[in-house]
């Protein structure tokens, strides 16, 4: 399902950077946790079919790393419960971007904890 190599826009790619700047987490972390985010909260996670134009190309096992059969009943499961029936590029880019746009307020990397303590765990 998940194909080997995975197109970011280049501004997402700029995003997960200027954050790894911020955090000292590399740019496939931030994106896992970005992931996992949007597929926490999907009421907010809408596909966005457009290609971008520029793009930054990352390979799969660089993205989820041992994790990939995870991330890839996740997203079956995200798509079988919203009735979505997309390109899995587009879905991996919507829910990057989405994950990210929640991220927006961090700074240092203890700004991440709200994200995954208890509190943050809630509707």
């Amino acid at each position: 399902m998940i194909p080997f190599r995975i197109q970011l826009s280049k501004k997402t790619w700029d995003r997960l950077q200027y954050m790894q700047t911020k955090t000292r987490l590399t740019p496939n972390v931030l994106a896992r946790m970005a992931i996992s985010l949007a597929l926490r909260d999907i009421h907010t996670a809408a596909i966005n079919e457009s290609k971008p134009e520029q793009v930054h190309v990352i390979n799969r096992d660089v993205l989820f790393g041992d994790q990939e059969k995870v991330y890839e009943a996740l997203l079956r499961q995200f798509c079988a419960e919203q009735g979505v029936d997309s390109d899995i590029q587009g879905i991996l880019r919507s829910l990057i971007d989405s994950g990210l746009h929640k991220m927006g307020h961090v700074k240092r990397i203890s700004d991440l904890r709200s994200f995954f303590s208890s509190g943050g765990l809630a509707p």
